[in-house]
């Protein structure tokens, strides 16, 4: 495939796109993934999360008598779309002399820019809400001292204690708290070591104390660390671009990110523009099915 060609079948250039970001998103493996018609306008009202229990205990209830009322206030917020986006050159040489590198490049630079920007946006998110559960680390994770077990132990504690049936089971790692976490005497000690799905042979540490998916991300701040029921914390919804706006954009299978991508030559300038673009409205929604793990 060549420069020219890639240049006129912008779908080529999306399925290569969608290759190098599906999956890679943390914030659409965290959050539940909405629908267009949820943002349609730009904007979207939803509800947090409060007690699953009536304010007022169920009494008894003489004959004719009228039965207790039980109230709650849910008060309505709101979450905007936000255009999130970055264009690339590819120069009239670089297509005249084939290229192709460069559009590589391009094309990986642009994913990972991409997906930098929302995944940072989702950790601000989660670990800037007031209303997250908020717990301190028994003490830097990569000290002997520290009982990281326990650490994570309570947070799960602290989200099922919630009595909302939330179930903690995602771990979300800076890098350097993953290599803690691995490289912890205690978990080495109590991982079977037999077997072959074991830290040695993958690479992450799995299974532990009940975490189906353990995401690691250098979006979020070292020292901090994210235990969450996945899919029930919050929301993700991208709205569609009107087909008159230029924009295309391809999936590769149900929950994936759109992607949207627009190729346009540049007036005035002998070059291409290679434009990826998304456009996402998140929020929290069950904060309290979350924990925030500071000083780690």
């Amino acid at each position: 495939m060549t420069v020219d060609a890639l240049l006129r079948r912008p779908t080529v250039l999306l399925r290569n796109l969608a290759d190098l970001v599906n999956q890679r998103f943390v914030a659409d493996q965290i959050f539940t993934r909405g629908s267009s018609e949820q943002v349609a306008g730009g904007a979207v009202w939803y509800q947090r999360s409060e007690s699953l229990f009536p304010n007022r205990d169920v009494e008894e209830v003489g004959v004719r008598s009228e039965f207790p009322m039980a109230g709650w206030s849910e008060a309505v917020y709101s979450a905007f779309v936000k255009k999130y986006g970055l264009e690339v050159p590819i120069s009239f040489e670089a297509r005249r002399r084939n290229q192709i590198d460069i559009v590589s490049r391009s094309q990986r630079k642009l994913a990972n820019g991409m997906v930098k920007f929302v995944d940072t946006l989702a950790m601000s998110l989660l670990t800037t809400d007031p209303d997250v559960n908020t717990q301190v680390a028994s003490g830097d994770w990569s000290t002997a001292a520290t009982d990281i077990i326990a650490d994570l132990a309570t947070a799960r504690r602290t989200v099922e204690d919630q009595n909302e049936g939330y179930m903690a089971d995602t771990l979300v790692l800076n890098p350097a708290q993953n290599h803690d976490l691995f490289l912890d005497t205690d978990i080495r000690n109590a991982l079977p070591r037999e077997a072959k799905n074991g830290p040695i042979q993958t690479g992450r540490v799995m299974p532990i104390l009940g975490f189906d998916k353990i995401i690691i991300t250098p979006q979020l701040a070292a020292g901090t660390v994210l235990v969450l029921t996945s899919k029930v914390i919050g929301t993700i919804a991208d709205e569609s671009p009107d087909s008159s706006e230029g924009y295309q954009s391809y999936s590769p299978g149900a929950g994936f990110a759109p992607i949207y991508m627009k190729i346009y030559a540049k007036e005035g300038i002998d070059e291409w523009r290679v434009r990826v673009a998304r456009f996402p409205a998140m929020w929290i929604a069950e904060p309290k099915s979350a924990v925030k793990i500071t000083g780690a």
